[in-house]
């Protein structure tokens, strides 16, 4: 049965952090096995803060801080600062505030919550971070990509601007077939209406479409000769690739679109391409990241996404291998 959020191995210090949602069945696999190994643990969301939670923390003449971020309420449990050895900053929620506070009051106090909440925790010497926020941050696709290109890895010709009259000359480089796909996440909600923005073909007759001058675009080459592709889950170095085979119609462009109807297959990495995996890794200072590979006809591995959050429990066959990978990992607080 899965441990409720914030608890751990009771009558011990928690000294793994872990930051996520409520509701993530994928953190409850790692947080089942930290419990069978007799790990503690705290599991809290940002959201929870400042309404469920509280931070105390004094800074001490060694420049370390001293203190405790725990729940609310007299049984609550939490983390001494002091004990903590690894955080696991999963997908927290935005911090939340009174409905009573105004627009401005509330966009303050996320500012200042960020800033002491993140700004503690990462101040903490010692701690093993899977991963820290900001290396998250700072992995959006146009970084991503070019630091996959200088680790040696084949990237997709890619174009990101706002001015149409750039793609025309681009497709026909990438002999007409291009994509576009969004720069950020996929999931976007309009009128209440939560809906995926996933990749979609580019025809020559919106190449010179008057809205790409409304915002930045991506488009790619699209590797029409696609074999398969690979969702490669790596953990501390240690990779767990698997091949996915969509099904006909619109799903091998994106195979998001049908995940019911997807297989999975063995997949092995070429020397090059696993070498090229963790210098890339290195590069963006990502102790965990799930990496999506489109492979051609040649055996050519294409190198489309790094998700330093990537979800991997969906997959039976490496489920069970990634969450003792995690857990091990979390549970030495160190990634030597």
């Amino acid at each position: 049965m899965t441990p409720p959020p914030g608890e751990g191995t009771r009558g011990q210090a928690p000294r793994v952090l872990v930051v996520t949602f409520a509701l993530d069945p994928t953190a409850d696999y790692v947080l089942r096995e930290l419990n069978a190994h007799g790990v503690p643990f705290w599991r809290t969301d940002l959201a929870d803060f400042p309404s469920r939670s509280t931070l105390s923390a004094v800074l001490g003449a060694d420049g370390r801080w001293c203190g405790a971020m725990q729940g609310s309420g007299s049984a609550a449990r939490g983390v001494d600062l002091s004990q903590v050895r690894a955080v696991w900053w999963r997908k927290p929620t935005p911090f939340a505030f009174p409905e009573t506070m105004s627009g401005p009051e509330q966009a303050f106090a996320a500012s200042q919550a960020k800033r002491a909440v993140s700004g503690v925790l990462g101040s903490l010497p010692g701690v093993l971070w899977v991963n820290r926020p900001e290396r998250n941050a700072d992995c959006t696709k146009p970084r991503q990509l070019a630091a996959a290109a200088e680790a040696g890895l084949c990237v997709p010709e890619t174009l990101i601007t706002n001015n149409p009259a750039d793609v025309p000359p681009f497709a026909e480089r990438c002999g007409g077939h291009i994509i576009t796909k969004v720069l950020g996440g996929i999931v976007h909600t309009e009128n209440n209406t939560r809906g995926q923005l996933y990749t979609h073909r580019v025809q020559p007759e919106r190449w010179t479409d008057p809205r790409i001058a409304l915002t930045a675009h991506l488009f790619q080459r699209e590797i029409t000769d696609k074999a398969y592709e690979i969702r490669v889950t790596v953990v501390n170095g240690q990779s767990f690739p698997v091949a996915i085979h969509a099904p006909a119609g619109p799903a091998p462009l994106d195979w998001r679109r049908d995940s019911r109807g997807l297989h999975y297959g063995t997949a092995l990495l070429p020397p090059d391409v696993q070498r090229g995996i963790e210098t890339l890794l290195r590069r963006l200072e990502l102790v965990y990241a799930a990496l999506d590979f489109i492979v051609d006809s040649n055996g050519t591995h294409y190198l489309v996404d790094v998700n330093p959050g990537g979800q991997w429990a969906w997959i039976d066959r490496t489920r069970g291998a990634i969450t003792h990978a995690l857990a091990d990992l979390l549970e030495k607080g160190s990634t030597t």
